[in-house]
């Protein structure tokens, strides 16, 4: 939803470039209130530019503003096209007959003026928009936002102290047998293991645990945990540098198909 607004607004900044150009600098009347639209209106599109990396979860009176933002930016377009629409046919009453000349003159005047006024109004619609923005303080609730999910809720159960786990061990022994059962230099089977339920149980602790165990026992390994939007190239880069624990000139430059062929390659033939 943001993403899209921000470039519906785009493309409205743009409008508003091309009217305080050359070609329109002599509109009177108009100008100045252009030329603010587009300033409070590039700045609004940074911000939505920031809410879009957090889109799923806006506070209730940040999707209110976006919204209402939205409205105002396909109401400001309309204008603008009308009001181009308007400049065209002024153009062409210019080398029409002098009747007609006249006629289709004052009928553009009157759009032109009755446009002017809508521009007005759409001028006083970016002040109120960007009032709200300051008295809300949209601007740190998303920085802040932006914080709060940076850090993983999950960190802290990958670096839990063995010793402070209470009640860890059944369930961890008992996954480590579902894994190890068979395993000899004849039998090489992959194996996946499922840890379910609700949020908070200590899934990721019981895993991080298992993994500790086991990790001695194998050539390669490799412990990484997903978010609910996981970057995939992010997610490759760790388990190759976990699995051949060697540096890499340009991987942040790698695509996925490269990063799974070296994972593929150096786990070749191996435990």
């Amino acid at each position: 939803m943001v993403s899209a607004l921000a470039g519906v607004m785009t493309s409205v900044i743009g409008k508003l470039t091309t009217l305080l150009g050359e070609e329109y600098a002599k509109l009177k009347g108009v100008h100045r209130e252009v030329e603010f639209m587009k300033d409070e209106l590039s700045s609004m599109n940074a911000l939505l530019q920031r809410l879009a990396e957090v889109d799923r979860d806006l506070h209730v009176q940040t999707k209110q503003w976006r919204d209402q933002v939205r409205e105002m930016s396909y109401d400001i377009e309309d204008c603008i096209d009308d009001f181009m629409k308007n400049l065209g046919q002024t153009d062409i009453a210019k080398r029409a007959g002098l009747v007609q000349s006249v006629i289709q003159q004052l009928k553009a005047l009157r759009a032109r003026h009755q446009i002017s006024s809508q521009i007005q109004g759409l001028k006083a619609r970016v002040e109120d928009a960007s009032k709200r923005r300051m008295r809300y303080k949209l601007d740190e609730r998303t920085f802040e936002h932006g914080i709060s999910r940076a850090i993983d809720p999950r960190l802290p159960s990958l670096y839990a102290e063995p010793d402070g786990l209470v009640g860890i061990d059944k369930p961890r022994d008992g996954l480590i047998k579902c894994l190890m059962e068979g395993v000899g230099a004849s039998v090489q089977q992959q194996k996946v293991i499922s840890i379910v339920g609700p949020g908070g149980l200590g899934k990721t602790t019981l895993a991080n645990e298992v993994y500790r165990k086991l990790e001695g026992q194998f050539q390669c390994r490799a412990f990484v945990s997903l978010s609910q939007q996981p970057d995939v190239k992010k997610i490759l880069r760790s388990i190759l540098s976990q699995v051949s624990q060697q540096e890499y000139a340009n991987i942040d430059v790698w695509d996925e198909e490269k990063l799974i062929n070296a994972i593929r390659e150096f786990l070749k033939n191996k435990r």
